[in-house]
């Protein structure tokens, strides 16, 4: 069982990050420590990283899909930093609710923009971020209206090809009308003739 664990914690240390310094939990994965290391983006952690620090930062923000690879994560601390609470940081948010890791979210702020300057990072919400657009029902109605006229013009699509459709079954009716009258005065005439 000692090799085990020293097997995996050799292994685990060599993916260490080189901006951070790691430590082992026996079996269980990796402590990873980038906290005060003047960082500006989440480095490439290991997927046995159990513990996180990134505090004291120049993070602003976290790329999508950064976080989502670390399933057995179970502490973070993100705190310190200038997080930039626009758009770019529903990720985050989104990735911090759907987590069951210890956090002290209330230490995390958002830094800028001055709306949202000092607020909690838990406090904020989807329509307080700014620069992220309208409000859903106002989206929800813009898809509404664009859906409607797609399938509108689907309608009027199928509504004159069907036209077209009787048009070219009454015409060829009448040419078939048409040639049998054709054939039965050319007969008439032959026998008139004879």
């Amino acid at each position: 069982m000692l090799l085990l664990s020293v097997g995996f914690g050799e292994s685990s240390i060599d993916s260490c990050p080189t901006s951070c310094s790691c430590g082992v939990i026996e079996t269980h994965g990796l402590i990873v420590n980038c906290s005060s290391r003047h960082l500006i983006t989440v480095p490439d952690l290991p997927f046995t990283t159990v513990k996180l620090y990134l505090q004291n930062n120049f993070m602003t923000t976290v790329p999508p899909g950064a976080l989502d690879h670390l399933v057995s994560l179970q502490e973070v601390d993100v705190s310190g930093n200038p997080w930039n609470c626009d758009c770019s940081i529903l990720y985050l948010k989104a990735w911090f609710d759907s987590q069951p890791v210890q956090r002290n979210p209330a230490k995390v702020q958002c830094a800028t923009p001055h709306s949202a300057s000092m607020k909690a990072f838990q406090d904020l919400t989807g329509n307080e971020i700014p620069r992220c657009g309208r409000p859903w029902p106002i989206k929800c109605k813009r898809f509404f209206v664009r859906d409607l006229y797609i399938n509108g013009l689907a309608v009027v699509v199928l509504i004159f090809m069907s036209y077209i459709a009787r048009m070219a079954r009454k015409l060829s009716c009448r040419v078939a009308v048409s040639t049998r009258s054709f054939q039965k005065t050319s007969m008439k005439e032959n026998s008139k003739s004879k």
